[in-house]
């Protein structure tokens, strides 16, 4: 067997033996000492210690580092291993250090009521943590797997393929870093609390799928019908606001293509609002629509309230369609600067005018712009919040509300994260169906 092999069997090791490790706390209040013990899994799910982040990271790059060794990739199985075990060395120092971890105090102040023990929390002011042998074990096989990836480094050409294939993790480790601690670990911590009653403050409870059970079949129930109304206003808006967000800045595309006179003050005007925060845009177009003094019913000497169904929608795609032009405008306009120019002087030998130029010549070209474009802007659009938030918020018997609203209304103001965490996850299936079907397309054109 190869070390590459060798160091992958180390590599499943770590990640099984994490699932068996734990830590073993200890209080004393009131010349009372209990004694408590916490897998190494509950402690990652309970969302209340800082030092916690750590181990999301090194789980993510020991599977990186496994997956790479067993591709015979051991420049690569050595860098992802060396992190793992760097990270999960740094949870292990700085958790043991922390006096009152949070993460062991439910667990404790359980123990102390059990114990009949009457206390408030700052009685618990130190709690010691120790690691169980198996989790000492987990690091072993990290640090293991680390020294049987090493490759040799005495020749030349050996230094070259190191520096070869670590090249270009040292471009992207910033962002891998950062990606796996704001995106991937929320997401965990996400999908878990979808499945828990948690209020943000106490330790989530493990309750399975009854939040799910209460959101899509209790019809008594208020979250009931916040999902239905929430995910029905999210739809009718990517269903009114998509087509204009390809449209238009396709249009505007073609139009600065043609190189008019200050085509470049155009581009850039046109680009300018994207660069806004949709605060700052929101707020400016609320101005532009108010009913008693904005310019839209003053100018023209209209008395609607545009913040009522069904002006409110205009609103929303106007402020999005204004805001979201820029950035795709400017992927339309490099796809258009790539198309061959004989390309159309053949059409218009054939005859061809400037709309069939733009469909047979036009649209083929941009195919896989348009498509990725398509994927992009479902995806942003379900995602919709600040606008109707800002503009018209939960007013119109919530004619306007969409499901992320009602997502942090239930999480930061009612503190039902569970709940919330479970319309979020519903949310995310939603719009990952969506997109795997956009995403077919694009495969079978590709066939085509």
């Amino acid at each position: 067997m190869t070390r590459s092999r060798i160091a992958a069997l180390l590599a499943l090791a770590f990640i099984v033996l994490f699932c068996f490790s734990g830590v073993t706390a200890a209080a004393t209040v009131k010349e009372t000492t209990v004694t408590i013990g916490m897998s190494a899994p509950k402690l990652l799910f309970s969302l209340s210690s800082a030092s916690i982040l750590l181990i999301p990271l090194s789980l993510c790059a020991m599977l990186a580092a496994f997956i790479a060794l067993i591709q015979d990739q051991r420049n690569v199985g050595m860098l992802f291993a060396g992190i793992s075990f760097v990270t999960f060395a740094l949870f292990m120092l700085l958790f043991s250090l922390e006096k009152a971890n949070s993460a062991l105090y439910t667990p404790i102040s359980a123990a102390l009521k059990e114990a009949e023990v009457s206390f408030k929390k700052r009685d618990v002011s130190r709690i010691d943590a120790s690691f169980s042998p198996v989790t000492y074990a987990t690091l072993i096989c990290a640090a293991l797997t680390t020294i049987l990836a090493k490759p040799s480094f005495r020749t030349d050409s050996a230094r070259r393929i190191l520096r070869r294939d670590l090249l270009p993790y040292a471009y992207i480790a910033p962002h891998l870093f950062f990606f796996v601690i704001f995106f991937v670990t929320p997401a965990i911590y996400g999908v878990y609390a979808a499945f828990t009653k948690w209020d943000l403050f106490s330790e989530p409870v493990f309750i399975g799928l009854e939040n799910f059970k209460t959101l899509l079949f209790d019809s008594s129930n208020t979250y009931y019908r916040q999902l239905r109304n929430g995910l029905l206003n999210t739809i009718k808006f990517v269903i009114y606001a998509v087509p204009f967000c390809i449209v238009v800045p396709l249009s505007l595309a073609c139009a600065l293509n043609s190189r008019p006179r200050g085509s470049k003050l155009y581009q850039a005007l046109y680009y300018l609002p994207s660069l806004m925060s949709i605060t700052t845009v929101t707020l400016t177009w609320r101005y532009v629509f108010n009913p008693d003094y904005g310019i839209m019913n003053k100018f023209f000497g209209s008395a609607s309230n545009w913040f009522t169904p069904p002006y409110s929608w205009i609103v929303l795609v106007v402020v999005t369609v204004w805001w979201c032009t820029g950035s795709t405008m400017v992927i339309y306009q490099s796809a258009l600067a790539s198309i061959p120019q004989d390309q159309y002087e053949a059409a218009a030998v054939d005859g061809a005018g400037t709309i069939q130029k733009f469909i047979h010549v036009t649209l083929p070209n941009m195919r896989y712009p348009l498509m990725y474009t398509l994927v992009t802007t479902v995806v942003a659009q379900f995602n919709i919040y600040g606008q109707p938030d800002i503009l018209m918020g939960f007013t119109n018997q919530e004619a306007n509300a969409v499901l992320l609203m009602y997502v942090y209304q239930n999480a930061v103001v009612k503190q039902v994260a569970g709940m919330s965490s479970a319309m979020a996850l519903i949310l995310g299936l939603c719009i990952m169906a969506v997109s795997f079907v956009q995403m077919r397309l694009m495969v079978r054109n590709n066939a085509d």
